[in-house]
């Protein structure tokens, strides 16, 4: 249907066409896990429809800050119940299968039956408000800090011991919803080793106690890898001998809180998301502005192996801009001065950089119109810096994307600014608009750069 929607764009007629379009990686989404102000209801049914916009079909809901998730996992949702219907209607809506991850152990026995039955029903009571899929997260447990006695004369000390204890509440937890919910999905296991490289104790014994059709969940090698590589993923699957869902950290930023990562997502081999079960990209606070990169790093789930950057950056920009040029350019200007991260150290005012090195460069020879066509760009460029305050809220933002910022920018230079801790899985922790998709437009069967024709 998306595909059809592209096609026709603001027409009313369909060109003839051959139209061959599936995705690289089955499921594939986004994750609000970061530390600081959750998304608003608001923006969580326009994230959703975002999401069905962009062939994407997973959205886990895992706020850092959710109390209801963590420490007092056990109470119910009693005064947001509307609010989770709600957005379980619009992901339904948008063919979007609404996620929900709970971290416990930092305030559960782990060896207790009557925990783990309370954890059981907490799980229904979501699946009552519409979730479909669960994730049951570790990555904040100690091999050595019980939180209750029983759990050290269960299970010992140290990380098989934390492992045994983590797949028995894993496997009872799976076992009840197989049974309760045959129609869900395999429920996926964050462990307490997300992001190690190659085989631990802790990631043996895992392996070894977890039911076969429990997901393991990780990041990459490193909590936000500037490179995941097929070969890591390959040594992962090894280590955890699970189906593995990855959890890209990108383009989260509450590491760096007064940062925000633009770029397109780059150095994800085609055989990460092609060999996982799921691939999930972490937005940052500011729910419009992670679109950008959240544009692309739908496109790369969608045709790994077609994905090109800087294509789907292009396009991510003009898809949310809309169609005004003037919003355009001004959010292709704060795009790229703020499209640098650790996966893209050197794209730090990517707009201006090659503006600037050609006006040097006029500037040392002898031509006078190159210096003057070279500064005329320079200050064309910073014009639109400065009017991009009042003229790039694209169609598709919300009024205020934030509590502290007011469509896409206050000042000249400066944008949303994330507030909170880390992320669990950060440093700190521990056509004309392109849009994401194999697609052949054409009867002779040559696709675009990023679709796979026949």
């Amino acid at each position: 249907m998306q595909t059809l929607r592209q096609l026709l764009g603001s027409g009313r007629e369909v060109p003839g066409v051959v139209v061959r379009d599936w995705p690289g990686t089955a499921e594939r989404g986004v994750t609000e896990g970061f530390y600081g102000s959750p998304w608003t209801r608001e923006q969580r049914l326009a994230q959703l429809d975002f999401l069905g916009r962009t062939k994407q079909n997973r959205y886990l809901y895992a706020p850092g800050d959710d109390p209801y998730r963590q420490l007092q996992w056990r109470e119910p949702y009693r005064p947001r119940s509307a609010e989770f219907r709600a957005l379980a209607e619009r992901a339904r809506a948008n063919h979007v299968t609404l996620g929900w991850a709970v971290s416990p152990a930092q305030s559960m026995c782990l060896a207790s039956s009557a925990d783990v039955a309370a954890l059981t029903r907490k799980l229904d009571d979501m699946w009552a408000l519409g979730v479909r899929s669960f994730q049951l997260q570790f990555q904040d447990a100690s091999y050595d800090e019980w939180h209750c006695s029983r759990d050290a004369d269960a299970f010992g000390r140290g990380p098989e011991a934390a492992a045994a204890a983590h797949a028995r509440v894993a496997n009872t937890v799976a076992r009840h919803l197989a049974e309760r919910h045959p129609d869900g999905e395999p429920l996926t296991v964050m462990p307490t080793e997300y992001y190690q490289d190659g085989s631990t104790a802790y990631r043996t014994k895992l392996a070894e106690a977890l039911d076969a059709d429990v997901r393991v969940a990780w990041t990459g090698v490193g909590v936000v890898p500037r490179t995941i590589t097929g070969g890591e993923l390959a040594g992962a699957r090894r280590a955890l001998d699970h189906p593995l869902v990855t959890m890209d950290n990108y383009p989260v930023n509450d590491y760096a809180q007064d940062r925000l990562f633009l770029g397109p997502a780059t150095g994800r081999e085609p055989a990460v998301a092609a060999g996982s079960a799921a691939y999930l990209a972490h937005a940052m606070e500011q729910a419009t502005a992670s679109r950008v990169p959240l544009f692309t790093t739908a496109d790369y789930a969608w045709n790994p192996k077609g994905y090109r950057p800087e294509e789907s950056w292009r396009a991510a920009v003009d898809d949310l801009a809309g169609p005004d040029p003037a919003a355009r350019e001004a959010l292709r200007a704060l795009a790229g001065n703020g499209a640098s991260s650790i996966l893209a150290p050197a794209g730090e005012s990517a707009y201006l950089k090659p503006l600037l090195a050609a006006f040097w460069d006029a500037r040392a020879g002898a031509d006078k119109g190159a210096r003057e066509r070279a500064a005329r760009a320079l200050r064309d460029a910073f014009t639109v810096m400065r009017r991009a305050p009042s003229g790039s809220r694209p169609p598709r933002a919300a009024p205020s994307t934030t509590r502290r910022g007011r469509g896409w920018s206050s000042s000249p230079g400066t944008a949303w600014r994330a507030s909170g801790r880390s992320t669990c899985c950060s440093p700190r922790g521990a056509a004309t608009a392109r849009r994401p998709g194999r697609r052949n437009w054409s009867s002779k069967g040559r696709g675009r750069p990023w679709t796979r024709a026949g």
